[in-house]
């Protein structure tokens, strides 16, 4: 199981070799187990049940999510009241389907191991005619798996240049500036995703996605690809030179509070790691980076902590 179970042979092989930067719609292979793995009736099942974990369930409307305590029991999900909010037309979100199903683990660890991206999965359901999330871009690359019902895509391309991890986010400045501009131009791209489709979602491309112009429940999962870059790289060798017996030596104190000493110190640290770049392996610590690419397991869905509003619920954006 991996990229292959999404796209066919051609649309991997390109993949691999030149990572999309724009939106295109696929279908999974004829062959693919995808379908009978990930469908309508295993989301469904994780809600009706009570099973799946309450603390990786948002319900959100409009932006704003309700506190867990309003469709849990005894810390737990409750099935009747997940029912109710559903109803009301609040979007469910199940966030890391990769660490509580096994079989979407699976996948995932299987897309991790062939491209190296540590790869994670997040379900929505949403109601005919409401919308969970509105405007905003995400740091990483995702693929949008359609399962049941139809959801308008609006896409902009990119108002911010490479955005990555916590830096230019959609949800604050200067990122939060940049979408508030593009939210008043006219979409680049409109898709009303069909059950089977597959988005490809590249990061950084603002979307609006919603259900109000459908008369079903719309249901996806998105398995999203953090990419490898640079950025990745530098700050394992950061770490790794961290363990260089010279730059774990103690600065007195006058050393660091006296401005012209400190700056010494500086220059004196940036030479030593300098250095140790300088020599360091590079197929010893490829291959060890390689390792850590393809087993991290740290890889979780990220969002920001989320803002409370005038009538006690939270807000949330990604």
């Amino acid at each position: 199981m991996s990229l292959s179970m999404l796209f066919d042979k051609t649309a991997v092989s390109d993949m691999m070799t030149a990572w999309p930067t724009k939106p295109v719609l696929h279908t999974p292979p004829d062959d693919s187990r995808l379908p009978g793995i990930v469908n309508a009736a295993f989301i469904n099942g994780y809600l009706d049940t009570g099973t799946a974990p309450a603390e990786q369930l948002i319900l959100i409307k409009d932006g704003a999510a309700l506190h867990s305590r309003a469709y849990t029991t005894d810390g737990y999900l409750d099935p009747g009241k997940v029912a109710k909010w559903r109803g009301r037309g609040y979007t469910i979100q199940l966030r890391n389907l990769h660490r509580w199903c096994p079989e979407v683990h699976a996948i995932c660890a299987a897309i991790q191991h062939e491209t190296g991206y540590g790869t994670y999965a997040t379900g929505f359901v949403t109601p005919a005619g409401s919308q969970g999330l509105h405007h905003h871009w995400d740091q990483n690359m995702g693929f949008v798996y359609q399962l049941a019902g139809r959801k308008t895509w609006q896409l902009w391309e990119p108002g911010v240049e490479e955005p990555h991890r916590e830096q230019l986010a959609s949800n604050t400045a200067p990122g939060s500036d940049v979408l508030n501009r593009m939210k008043t131009m006219h979409p680049d791209y409109e898709f009303a995703l069909e059950p089977g489709q597959i988005l490809v979602l590249p990061r950084g491309w603002m979307h609006n996605p919603h259900a109000r112009d459908q008369v079903e429940e719309s249901i996806h999962v998105t398995f999203v690809a953090r990419e490898r870059t640079g950025y990745w790289i530098a700050g394992k060798l950061a770490q790794a030179a961290l363990t260089s017996t010279p730059l774990r030596r103690v600065i007195p104190p006058a050393s660091v509070v006296e401005p012209a000493t400190f700056a010494g110190q500086i220059a004196e640290a940036r030479d030593l790691l300098v250095d140790w770049l300088a020599g360091a392996d590079v197929s010893t610590l490829a291959a060890e980076l390689l390792q850590d690419a393809r087993t991290e397991p740290n890889v979780d869905y990220i969002s920001h902590a989320p803002r409370h509003d005038p009538n006690g619920q939270h807000q949330t954006a990604t």
